[in-house]
């Protein structure tokens, strides 16, 4: 049994004590086995509690700077001491850091920023009297200029390290006191002016999973050079692209830690769930295991609520899987559930609609597939709910073959009435073109949207018969709000369809994209299945949210006064 912070906590986690995954406790017990292994001859290693120590005496004169903590002393956790008292507890024969490459992996609102900022103001400060060089780096300055900002704010807040270092007004850059501006903490973009002539002590990588690119972080390495001691600390939550940088450091820690490679200068611990308990995503035991900090600095409720929100939008999962859970998660996901979608299920025609007020959205195949156009009716006076349905078109040569490859019945969708098959074998779009002026004189079509970089000559032959076409974009900055929306009124049962087979397939193969600020949209690409029917009722819908809103807008009202 060890008696220090380190060991203890290492000790709690292999016991069983702290529940834990099992990357925790690969980390823990390669801990306690390098413990063991000291003093033997092919160890060059010892553990310093007193190293360990002077860290986290250092950071006993940080204080919270914002939050209900705001001006309180920062008090480390068991496991934050486990993974800097490694960090700085290990060392070599010299009395140098064993451990030159860390890599963190933990889910969001669990105090990462502020071990980077603590572990940043330490190294240049109380590691070496004079050029203790500390980078910040991101793959953009601004970015990099976001945890250089909380270490000035940590700093701001204590009086103890205000004496330690000194702030030159307008420029970014944190100075140690008594080094004649030779140790410092600046942040770092791969589009800073200047790379060349770094001698860093250490770097602090924030949100590696972001990083598209490896050629800073190889830059940053190759620094390191002329230097004995130094370290690389990687601090990240999980992230989508398995090609890049971050899912590469994470495997080769993994295999470090499944003892398959040797590396004994790389320590980590990854935070997570594992594959088996994945499906309990929604249990509080689960969000213990891979949140070090619930209770402390996250809320139990802020999780209650995520996971809430998770049951209202099913497409949210991977999103909290990823950043509540840090589970890697592939971009696309899953969208909408079938109860949900069916759940607005209605027998009704084109006939109960005639004379509403509606909007169209078109999604056409650019040679020989399915084409869809969608019908949008807002709630309004004999809609308690907002109804639609979709006009499917499909060339009829060849029809057979394509049913066999869909693995759909074509034909008996089109003798039911659910899909128009058309002559030829490419798409048809002079019938398109009056399947829409029929719609056109049912209903009170406000606007008929498109793909803007797509359907020109249908685009223009309606513009010709006075419809009111609506270019729309495809990206996530159009196609964003309208799936939300969607997705919304399914959930919620606020949204009659007709029931039409075609557009319930296409409905359960759709498979949506996000964006790094967490936006939706439909991906054709990775849905494995058709998907035009949706994509246009997401058209048709965003052209309504779009009139809606411009209908409401007081300068489009009374126009501009002036004063």
């Amino acid at each position: 049994m060890y008696s220090d912070k380190v060991s203890k906590y290492a000790q709690s986690v292999v016991s069983g004590e702290v529940p834990s995954c099992r990357y925790v406790k690969l980390a823990c017990e390669r801990h306690l086995s390098d413990m063991s292994r000291v003093g033997d001859d092919d160890f060059p290693y010892t553990f310093s509690e007193p190293s360990a120590e002077r860290f986290f005496k250092f950071c006993t004169y940080l204080k919270h700077y914002k939050g209900e903590k705001s001006g309180k002393s920062f008090k480390l956790e068991p496991w934050q001491e486990f993974v800097f008292g490694s960090i700085y507890g290990w060392l070599d024969k010299s009395n140098n850091w064993r451990f030159h490459y860390v890599y963190l992996e933990v889910p969001r609102k669990n105090g990462k920023t502020t071990m980077a900022a603590a572990g940043a103001a330490f190294d240049c400060a109380m590691v070496e009297k004079t050029g203790a060089e500390v980078y910040c780096v991101a793959t953009k300055e601004d970015q990099a200029k976001l945890l250089y900002n909380d270490c000035l704010a940590y700093i701001h807040q204590s009086e103890d390290l205000q004496e330690m270092f000194e702030v030159l007004q307008g420029r970014s850059t944190l100075y140690a006191k008594e080094t004649s501006r030779t140790s410092f903490i600046k942040p770092l973009g791969a589009d800073s002016k200047r790379h060349d002539g770094l001698n860093p002590v250490s770097v602090y990588a924030d949100e590696l999973h972001a990083w598209p690119k490896r050629e800073l972080w190889d830059v940053m390495e190759d620094a390191f050079g002329a230097r004995k001691q130094y370290h690389m600390i990687a601090i990240t939550t999980a992230g989508h692209d398995k090609n890049g940088i971050c899912f590469e450091e994470r495997k080769h820690l993994a295999e470090i830690l499944e003892g398959n490679i040797k590396s004994e200068d790389k320590f980590g611990v990854i935070y997570t769930v594992d594959k088996e308990n994945q499906d309990n995503w929604s249990t509080e035991e689960v969000w213990r295991v891979s949140n070090p900090n619930l209770g402390v600095g996250k809320n139990v409720e802020y999780m209650q609520s995520q996971c809430q929100k998770v049951s209202q939008m099913p497409s949210k999962l991977n999103t909290f899987l990823n950043k509540q859970l840090n589970i890697w998660t592939d971009v696309a996901q899953a969208w909408l559930r079938s109860e949900d979608w069916l759940s607005g299920s209605r027998q009704f025609t084109d006939l109960d609609l005639l004379g509403k007020v509606c909007y169209a959205g078109i999604d056409l195949a650019r040679v020989n597939d399915l084409s869809a156009v969608a019908y949008y009716f807002p709630a309004q006076d004999g809609l308690d709910k907002p109804h639609t349905f979709v006009d499917f078109f499909l060339p009829e040569e060849n029809i057979d073959a394509k049913a066999t490859k869909d693995r759909v019945p074509y034909r008996v969708w089109h003798r039911e009435g659910h899909l128009n098959l058309t002559t030829g074998k490419t798409t048809d779009w002079d019938f398109i073109r009056h399947s829409v002026l029929k719609r056109n004189g049912q209903f009170a079509i406000q606007g008929v949207g498109y793909d803007r970089h797509f359907a020109g000559e249908l685009v223009s032959s309606l513009e010709k018969e006075k419809v009111k076409m609506k270019p729309f974009g495809m990206g996530y900055m159009s196609m964003a709000t309208p799936t939300s929306e969607l997705e919304r009124l399914c959930v919620a049962s606020g949204l009659t369809h007709n029931n039409n087979p075609v557009l319930n397939w296409c409905a359960n193969n759709v498979v949506v994209s996000q964006d790094a600020a967490g936006n939706l949209k439909p991906d054709k690409l990775k849905s494995e299945q058709k998907i035009d029917g949706i994509v246009a009722l997401i058209i048709a819908l965003g052209i309504s949210i779009s009139d809606n809103t411009e209908s409401t807008n007081p300068y489009k009202q009374r126009g501009l006064r002036v004063i």
